[in-house]
């Protein structure tokens, strides 16, 4: 830690501590870092000193030897000591002793009749006080985290943001904003190096620490990242490095114990929406009390939903749930939410049936609110699918298959990161699934589209094929879809329709490729049949 600090003599020198003080001599020496303040008596030529070393020197008892400040000097010089400060001298140095300071670019300090103890102990304080600050900050936060009404990721984030003046917050994996006030990343990177520091490029340093919620994790891989911009000075860069860690360590037994706690509630409700999808009218009353103690309801008109997320593993869709939840609410759809391997089911209950006219704004509403939420998590898609109204228990299971086989076709039949579907919109769409959900269908489609699948182990050809036919053969569309230049796309297409063979200005060819191109996908998809994906 002291070779982080960057007090020089001249610095030390400007202290209050010293105001009577007189620099004699040695000014080319006052840019030398100051390291520590010692004290002695007697200075000779053997004495232990260490580079960087202030000396203060009480001349009192040495009366009229005065040859002892030369020898002082020249100890000073050799052992690379940063200046000598000479007390209660009662004599004026002569040139000589001057002038031999100058020759070794030692700054040599007079201060008459002052206590020589008083005034190290005075000088050692201002140069330890950035120390002494940063580890009475350090206390202040390990005191504040070990409050049990600390344990909330905002208190933590207060507390590092007070003692250190900066603007700190959490990002998620996504390096979506969790909890504080947003900052403005830019280009600068998320760096994982020890000091933690990111870029200071810019007038505010960007600082990021990694928080891992999996042990073997890689820092590339963390669940969240503690970031910080701070407009300080190195010591209080110092100091915010510091709190980050501390706050890191905190922050992952808090998310730790809240992800334990969500996955806990989680297993719950799937334990009991597995049931519900599995008993017989037999054991409905059983199923009825474990769903009146989540607080869920099938007593009325329920319409199943059922949101289908790519590009999340489980622990995600379980860290999304919440937020999910909140935003169905705020487009009105408050109802239970469970968890599923590819995303969520849920439903809303209704007293009386809903109108076939509230189809559409429910579709709508609830498309809007999954273009809101992939919007805030980048590398998300969702597509979600609702079911028709019915009555009570058994309703609700044909609901939330029908809602299924919606989200599945809906996932199938949009090109953009979200959407939604009616299973009453869907009309040729689920014929088409019966044939698309054929061994036969799958077969065939495997069949046309493996000269391309052999060379395509990252499915970039299948997915530029699907894509351009999807835009109605417009490479421009295509290109801007996938993110591409249109010659890319272009060149892709040219290479594509050699491997296969065939035409594609042939509208019968083009259909065939498109909907083996869906079957495909489709069978792609994690727990892609409809009762699979329900269990």
């Amino acid at each position: 830690m002291g070779n982080e600090r960057t007090i020089t003599v001249r610095q030390l020198l400007a202290s209050p501590v010293l105001t009577e003080a007189e620099l004699l001599a040695g000014e080319a020496g006052l840019n030398a870092a100051v390291a520590e303040v010692v004290l002695y008596m007697r200075l000779k030529a053997d004495s232990p000193l260490l580079p960087g070393e202030v000396v203060v020197l009480d001349a009192a008892g040495i009366g009229e030897h005065f040859y002892q400040i030369d020898m002082a000097i020249r100890t000073v010089a050799d052992a690379g000591a940063a200046s000598l400060v000479v007390t209660n001298s009662g004599f004026e140095l002569g040139l000589g002793v001057r002038r031999l300071a100058n020759r070794f670019d030692v700054p040599l300090v007079v201060v008459p009749e002052v206590d020589a103890m008083t005034l190290t102990h005075r000088l050692r304080t201002q140069l330890w006080a950035s120390d002494v600050e940063h580890a009475s900050a350090v206390h202040s936060l390990l005191a504040t985290l070990s409050r049990t009404h600390a344990a909330s990721v905002e208190r933590v984030l207060d507390a590092i943001a007070s003692l250190s003046a900066s603007r700190v917050f959490l990002l998620g994996q996504d390096r979506s904003l969790v909890a504080g006030d947003a900052v403005e990343i830019g280009a600068r990177r998320l760096a994982s190096d020890t000091a933690h520091l990111v870029d200071n490029s810019t007038e505010a340093a960007l600082h990021s620490t990694p928080i891992i919620l999996t042990l073997g994790e890689r820092d590339e891989e963390a669940d969240y990242w503690l970031m910080a911009e701070c407009a300080g000075s190195q010591g209080v860069q110092r100091l915010l490095r510091s709190l980050m860690l501390i706050g890191s360590w905190y922050l992952a037994a808090l998310l730790s114990s809240a992800r334990a706690r969500t996955e806990s509630d989680a297993r719950r409700r799937i334990a009991v929406l597995n049931e519900l999808l599995a008993t017989s009218d037999l054991h409905e009353r059983d199923i009825r009390n474990q769903m009146l103690a989540l607080g869920w309801s099938a007593a009325g008109w329920n319409t199943g939903l059922h949101i289908k997320l790519r590009g999340a593993n489980t622990s995600r869709i379980i860290d999304l749930h919440a937020e999910v939840r909140e935003r169905l609410r705020e487009v009105g759809m408050d109802g239970p939410l469970v968890e599923r391997n590819d995303g969520w089911s849920g439903w809303i209950t209704d007293a009386s049936e809903p109108a076939v006219e509230t189809y559409s704004v429910m579709v709508q509403e609830l498309g809007d609110a999954l273009e809101e939420f992939v919007d805030a998590h980048s590398g998300l898609q969702a597509h979600a699918g609702i079911g028709r109204p019915y009555l009570d228990l058994s309703g609700l299971r044909r609901s939330l298959a029908e809602a299924h086989e919606a989200a599945l076709i809906a996932n199938a039949r949009f090109g953009g990161r979200s959407g939604a579907a009616h299973i009453d919109q869907l009309g040729v769409q689920r014929v088409l699934m019966g044939w698309f959900g054929s061994d036969d269908f799958a077969r065939y489609a495997r069949f046309i589209l493996q000269p391309v699948l052999d060379v395509d182990s990252d499915h970039e050809l299948a997915r530029t094929l699907e894509v351009y036919l999807d835009a109605s053969c417009s490479t421009t569309e295509a290109a801007q879809m996938l993110g591409l230049h249109r010659n890319t796309v272009a060149n892709r297409m040219r290479r594509i329709a050699g491997l296969l063979g065939v035409a594609l200005d042939d509208a019968e060819t083009r259909l065939s490729l498109q909907l083996a191109c869906r079957m495909l996908r489709i069978n792609r998809e994690p727990s892609s049949g409809v009762q699979n994906a329900l269990q």
